[in-house]
């Protein structure tokens, strides 16, 4: 999955993000964009045919560093 995020002002942050195949959110603020990456995720979980619940493998094999 791939997620745009568009950053428009900095102070306050604000902007938009998006999924392929989905419109633009807009956000303001740091806590807004967490919620708009939220319902992105939940979004393409739900389209897949997920419950939007991750395994424990699933999170062992996005992580990074040694």
């Amino acid at each position: 999955m791939l997620i745009r995020i568009r950053i428009e002002s900095t102070q306050p942050l604000a902007g938009t993000a998006a999924a392929k195949g989905s419109d633009p959110l807009p956000f303001e603020g740091w806590l807004e964009l967490l919620r708009v990456i939220s319902e992105l995720v939940a979004a393409e979980a739900a389209s897949c045919g997920g419950d939007g619940e991750a395994t424990e493998q699933q999170m062992q094999g996005n992580e990074t560093g040694g």
